[in-house]
């Protein structure tokens, strides 16, 4: 069976968690960019809307003033003045030496009056019919009732002048008298029709005034409004925008090497998301750029160890036979002899240990995947290495899950590699101490512990324990923990070194799950 290799996962987990964010996103950029400028683009034109009708209701009030008051007050005044004139010369008729031209004046003012009223009746039916006007229709029942009064000045006229040509004085008077007070009092009916309809176009005027000054403060409230939905709008667009600049300078810099880790742009957007994704994208560079340099690294030692095993393998083989043969012809030797050819052979044995770990190295093999039962096998690890590990003066407690999901192992090499950690374990307490292993189920994963109650490795160090060679001990070939990694990412999982609070090292070992098995959260989980 393959195996997935870690930044697969990491690529897998990413795009899963990009899919989501993309479901759990109401609306993209583009939409809200759009949104923000469709309402920028209505509140203009609501604004030149209300602009085009505050200008024809300006319009409108200037054209009502215009073909609406002032014809009306036009005619209305050139009446009243032919009214005020034909008053006056009949008021001032004792007064006239020439009655005959009098009367040609007064035949001319009366026909000129009839000619103005016309004119008049005319302006307000004008002005009645371009809209609602109570004003104009109240004026022209007053102006009615003075033209049904002045209508009866014409017979009047004519008595006054018949009296005037045969010169009786007193004739005159009596006709004089009710004539002058019929054209005072139809100047005087004119002249309140024309204050009243002054003071309508007063009133006209100054609703027009007020009206023309709330569609001004409305119309400044409008292009404010729009001008801060604008302004909104850009800085919403830049905010949406702003993180892209993060993403590219990130880009730039992973261009140019950088593959460290940097936290994703905090944003519920497709920019936020991207970020996310290209961040996982790095982390998985990064992880199979390790994973490719630990294979070089392994590579070179798989080299060197096949040539130290051709060169010095067989020498080997044959000093240790010739030290047997001599170990015989010494047995009656004295001791200090026999001692130095012992030691002669314990250095012997440690070049054909440590050739043999450079073959492990070397010959390590692709893991025989298999569904098994991983509590088990690190049971019986576990009481493998009990005996061992008394007599060191450690004990040993297993802390495991009482349900773990089904994981695929290779049962010699997570032997392999548990063995280490606890020999690790073991010689990092060389006066005793304790041992945990733990086996808990965690996420998508299983994790295997390893714990000690040693001095611990100090911070400055914990990154470079899993590299070849890299070793805290003074002998040793430093490929025991490069070794320990090379298996457990062969099996798709992650080994970590952790420092606890409480004081010591813990590595833990997370291997998948199999497919097809639900995660188990652990109830006992430890959180640091």
């Amino acid at each position: 069976m393959d195996r997935a290799r870690p930044w697969q996962l990491i690529v897998g987990e990413g795009v899963m968690s990009h899919t989501a964010g993309r479901q759990a996103a109401t609306f993209s950029i583009a939409q809200r960019i759009f949104v923000s400028f469709s309402v920028t683009i209505i509140a203009f034109a609501v604004t030149v809307g209300f602009a085009f009708y505050a200008e024809q209701r300006t319009a409108r009030d200037t054209k009502e003033l215009a073909y609406g008051y002032v014809p009306v007050a036009l005619k209305l005044a050139q009446l009243k003045a032919t009214q005020t004139t034909l008053k006056a010369l009949v008021q001032g008729v004792n007064d006239e030496r020439n009655p005959a031209s009098l009367r040609v004046i007064l035949d001319a003012l009366t026909a000129a009056r009839r000619i103005r009223f016309f004119e008049l009746k005319q302006a307000l039916t004008a002005a009645m019919a371009r809209g609602d006007a109570p004003w104009a229709a109240a004026l022209q029942l007053e102006v009615k009732k003075v033209e049904e009064l002045v209508v009866t000045d014409r017979g009047m006229l004519d008595r006054l002048f018949s009296a005037m040509t045969d010169g009786d004085a007193g004739r005159v008077n009596t006709v004089l008298i009710p004539l002058s007070g019929l054209e005072h009092d139809a100047d005087a009916s004119l002249e309140a029709a024309s204050s009243k309809l002054q003071l309508a176009m007063n009133e006209a005027g100054t609703a027009a005034e007020v009206r023309s000054q709330r569609l001004v403060v409305a119309l400044v409230l409008l292009v404010a409004l729009t001008l801060s939905v604008s302004a909104l709008a850009s800085v919403t667009a830049r905010r949406l925008l702003l993180p892209l600049g993060h993403v590219t300078r990130r880009a730039q810099a992973v261009a140019g090497g950088d593959l460290s880790a940097q936290p994703a742009v905090a944003a519920a957007t497709e920019i936020g998301e991207l970020s996310q994704a290209f961040e996982t994208m790095v982390a998985a560079v990064a992880k199979a750029r390790e994973l490719s340099l630990s294979n070089e690294r392994f590579a070179a030692i798989g080299k060197m160890a096949a040539h130290v095993t051709h060169e010095i393998r067989n020498p080997l083989s044959s000093i240790g036979l010739n030290l047997e043969l001599l170990e015989e012809e010494l047995e009656e030797k004295p001791e200090e002899v026999r001692s130095l050819v012992r030691a002669v052979r314990r250095e012997v044995d440690r070049l054909v240990r440590l050739s043999e770990e450079y073959l492990r190295v070397a010959r390590l093999p692709s893991p025989r995947m298999e569904r098994d039962d991983l509590k088990q096998t690190v049971s019986d690890i576990a009481r493998f290495a009990a005996a061992e590990l008394a007599q060191s003066n450690c004990t040993l407690e297993l802390d495991f899950d009482e349900a773990l999901p089904t994981v695929l192992y290779d049962g010699a090499q997570i032997r392999q590699a548990l063995l280490n950690l606890i020999r690790n374990a073991r010689e990092a307490m060389p006066t005793g101490g304790s041992i945990a292993i733990g086996l808990h189920g965690e996420g998508m994963g299983v994790i295997l512990s390893v714990g000690d109650t040693g001095p611990g490795i100090p911070a400055d160090i914990v990154t470079r324990v899993f590299d070849p060679f890299f070793s805290t001990k003074g002998e040793g070939t430093g490929l025991g923990l490069a070794i320990v990694k090379q298996i457990v990412e062969s099996h798709g999982g992650v080994i970590r070194c952790k420092i606890p609070r409480e004081g010591g090292t813990r590595f833990e070992i997370e291997l998948p799950i199999a497919i097809g098995e639900a995660p188990r959260l652990s109830a006992n989980s430890e959180i640091e």
